[in-house]
Parts: structure tokens; sequence; C-alpha cells
């Protein structure tokens, strides 16, 4: 399992291709009259659209290599539902709640007679990884 802890700061493996996304995505906001864990469920769904987006854009960027019988595409993309999305208290004042979001990390490949036809095919899953990412609640809204 990959852990990512946004929480005392992004390691090595924040910064693979499929985490990009932390670095462009704004904060999320707890909104009205949801605050600490009663607020994170939400905040999992928002993360699991986010992460649909950068498979989107993970595809379409895909770079094609020929093979024997013509051309293949790799790129990373996600599960639709998260694993597990739970959160805690934490017992820090500043930061009184911690959640946990487990999903996991899809590596697909597509092939087909040209880079068209490829990124049109069924996707073949390579290898999958489970990722767990840490985030704050600062009080106000979860905080990656």
């Amino acid at each position: 399992m990959r852990v990512l802890n946004r929480w005392n700061g992004l390691g090595a493996a924040a910064l693979s291709a499929g985490m990009l996304l932390s670095f462009v995505a704004p904060a999320a906001h707890a909104g009205p009259g949801l605050t600490g864990p009663s607020s994170f469920e939400r905040f999992c769904s928002t993360w699991m659209g986010k992460l649909a987006e950068r498979e989107r854009f993970n595809l379409k960027n895909a770079a094609a290599r020929k093979n024997g019988e013509g051309v293949v595409v790799e790129y990373v993309g996600y599960a639709k539902s998260p694993m597990r999305c739970e959160a805690k208290e934490s017992g820090v004042p500043s930061n009184p709640f911690v959640g946990k979001l487990v999903y996991q990390e899809l590596r697909y490949e597509r092939a087909g007679a040209s880079k068209d036809r490829a990124l049109t095919s069924q996707p073949r899953v390579l290898s999958t990884t489970e990722v767990m990412e840490i985030f704050r609640f600062d009080g106000s809204r979860w905080v990656y």
C-alpha cells in the first residue's frame, strides 16, 4: 500500500503523475452545516471525482507505442469508489479531525491498430495499487 500523508508534507510518492492533481486542485471546503467527520464523506466523493478527471486527462495524453500488432497506450486510472473513507478525532486542537481515504490506483493498457482505435478499445488492467491518503480538518475545511 502506498501512503500519501499530506499532513506531514509531500513524500516522493505524491509526485507520481496520478497525484499531480493535488498541486492544482483547490482546497475543499466543508460547506454549510458540515463540519469534521460529517463532511469527510462528501470530501471523499469530491476527491474521487477529481481522480476520475485525472484519469480522463491521463488517457487523453497517454503516449502510444508500437508493438507487433499495432499500437498500445498505457495510463493510470482509479477505481470509481473508495475502499474506505473515514474520519476520526485527532486530539489536536488546531487540527481536530483526521481523515483517511483509501482507493485503488490502476495501471491500464489499451491496444488497437492505431492510436485512435487503442484509445477507444476496452482497457486491460496491468496492475493495481492500494493508495491511502491522510487529510486533516483545520476547523473549517479538509486540507490536502
